[in-house]
């Protein structure tokens, strides 16, 4: 496999813009590719699979490239190491005279390294794993989160069931698939591609949502016909699955502060054919004077650090770090006090996030139950997931139970 100069430029520019300008993964490889429409299927997906791969791995290829990360070519410099690795031919105006490419390919070199190297991981974040799991859950989750995500899907139950659209997938599309236990309605595809232009996604049939983002609103359990507050509902994912649950019938209250996202969610409301979200904007005074002591459910999807899903968003691992997580803590803790005030007498407030570390989870509810609003509620249960157990990304979320 040979890369060209202006995918290599384009992978170069995604590491940078992501590495050194501390931008969005996601939205960062969707500007290139949009930048670059003529690229192919197979560039645009090696493009994205060398941004990805060389932001999850970059302390590994620091060490095995001997790379000074204050070098003027240092982003250069990781592309080179990264397809001396994978043995991707680059074009003659890429080299690299210093490296030495048989310390590349050395399996030593990795295997005496420290963890921190071999997982590539920041020093802080092996600390807090460390610290809260132990050397074997730790490098075992450690080592899990860097496997490429899986693909999963949740089938849109207001319109289909599970068993047509697997068999839809695989007459129409050649998509294989296979069912998830204990997740009725999930499918895990068994070889990533991209499914969103497909007819039946347009028709609302499905959506590509993680297995433990789908576990939450099954935890949640809302029923028709209840007022449910979802809190940082953000483009809506969980909100869709809630009113699946609920067969279209109560009414889901969407919160958010973000125009964009709000955009969003309004056309994946249409698509999946829900009628009872009302969006509303988080920083609205009124709204939490009018539903004060009302909602049988309200879910806080927490803003957090992301250290949960590193397998899809590697950079997270980069951008945050103790006291970035310390200030994410403070503002979780003001949405957490502030939407439990709206849960009803015999209600339940959840509160999930996609971290997998308690600062920003058990301990944050611990000292919620200890304030005056938290004294009125109850721990029902609450539940860490873990990727080394699940295959999904890891989460934790909590029940409790308002008297």
């Amino acid at each position: 496999m040979k890369l060209y100069r202006n995918l290599a430029n384009g992978i170069i520019e995604g590491v940078q813009e992501v590495l050194g300008n501390r931008m969005a993964l996601r939205p960062t490889l969707k500007n290139i590719l949009i930048k670059n429409r003529k690229w192919g299927s197979n560039d645009r997906r090696l493009v994205g699979k060398g941004i990805i791969e060389i932001i999850r791995w970059k302390r590994k290829f620091d060490l095995i490239g001997k790379l000074n990360v204050k070098s003027k070519n240092y982003y250069r410099n990781l592309l080179v190491v990264w397809s001396i690795y994978n043995d991707i031919e680059l074009e003659n105006c890429f080299t690299f005279s210093d490296l030495q490419k048989n310390n590349i390919h050395d399996p030593l070199l990795i295997k005496k390294s420290k963890r921190v190297f071999k997982n590539s991981i920041p020093d802080w974040l092996d600390n807090l794993g460390m610290k809260t799991y132990g050397k074997v859950i730790w490098e075992k989750e450690i080592q899990t989160l860097n496997r490429p995500a899986k693909l999963f899907l949740r089938t849109n139950t207001l319109k289909t069931n599970v068993k047509k659209l697997q068999a839809y997938l695989n007459e129409n599309h050649k998509v294989n698939t296979d069912k998830v236990s204990n997740i009725p309605n999930a499918l895990v595809v068994k070889e990533n591609k991209i499914l969103t232009h497909l007819d039946i996604y347009k028709k609302g049939w499905f959506e590509v949502q993680d297995l433990n983002s789908q576990k939450i609103s099954i935890f949640t359990n809302p029923k028709p016909n209840m007022l449910v507050i979802d809190a940082c509902a953000g483009s809506g994912g969980k909100t869709l699955h809630l009113a699946a649950i609920m067969k279209n019938k109560g009414k889901i209250i969407a919160t958010d502060s973000s125009d964009r996202k709000r955009k969003q969610l309004e056309k994946r409301l249409e698509r999946n054919g829900v009628s009872i979200v009302e969006y509303l904007n988080s920083e609205n005074k009124d709204f939490f004077k009018k539903y004060i002591n009302s909602a049988n459910i309200v879910v806080i999807d927490a803003p957090c650090s992301g250290l949960g899903v590193l397998k899809r968003n590697p950079a997270a691992k980069w951008h945050m770090n103790p006291k970035s997580i310390k200030q994410l803590v403070g503002i979780q803790k003001q949405i957490l006090y502030k939407y439990a005030t709206l849960v009803k007498s015999g209600g339940n407030l959840i509160y999930a996030t996609c971290s997998i570390f308690p600062n920003e989870n058990q301990n944050q509810i611990k000292k919620f139950l200890k304030s005056k609003i938290g004294l009125e509620f109850n721990l029902e249960k609450e539940e860490v997931l873990l990727t080394q157990n699940t295959d999904g990304d890891g989460f934790y979320v909590a029940k409790l139970l308002r008297y």
